[in-house]
C-alpha cells in the first residue's frame, strides 16, 4: 500500500457562492463618446482665437531660444540661488569634459589609458620578503 493511493484527483468544489465576485466577472466601463466630441468642439470654438495667440507666443519663445536667451527658461524661474549656480557649475563641467575628449582621437585615447595601466600599482604582484 502506497501512501499515493488515497488521493483524490479533480478541482475543489465550494459550497455556496464566491465572495463578491459576480459570475461575468469584472464589466468594462463603457466610453462616452458623446460627451467627449460635445466639449471638444464647445473647446475648439472657444478656444480658437487663443490657440492663434498661443502660437505667436510659442514662435516668440523658439526665437528667444535661437538667439541664445536660455537663462528664461521655465524651469528657472523656480530654482534657489544654490541650485542655480549648481545647475550652471554642472553644465561648465560638462562643457570642459566635452571640450576634453572631443580633441583627442581613438587611438590618443587608447594611449593615454595603456599608459594609465602601466603607470598603475600592481597589486597582484607577490612583494619580496627577506634577504633575496
Amino acid at each position: 500500500m502506497s501512501a499515493y493511493e488515497n488521493v483524490v484527483g479533480g478541482k475543489l468544489k465550494l459550497k455556496g457562492k464566491a465572495l463578491d465576485v459576480k459570475a461575468g466577472g469584472m464589466k468594462k466601463k463603457k466610453k462616452q463618446k458623446k460627451q467627449f466630441e460635445q466639449i471638444s468642439q464647445a473647446v475648439e470654438s472657444e478656444n480658437a482665437e487663443q490657440l492663434t495667440e498661443f502660437n505667436k507666443e510659442e514662435a516668440l519663445e523658439a526665437n528667444d531660444k535661437l538667439n541664445g536667451d536660455e537663462s528664461s527658461a521655465n524651469w528657472d524661474n523656480n530654482l534657489t540661488p544654490a541650485e542655480r549656480r549648481y545647475m550652471e557649475q554642472r553644465e561648465k563641467i560638462n562643457s570642459q569634459k566635452l571640450a576634453k575628449t572631443s580633441n583627442k582621437s581613438h587611438r590618443d585615447r587608447i594611449q593615454d589609458f595603456n599608459q594609465y595601466l602601466a603607470n598603475m600599482s600592481e597589486h597582484y604582484d607577490i612583494p619580496k620578503v627577506g634577504p633575496g
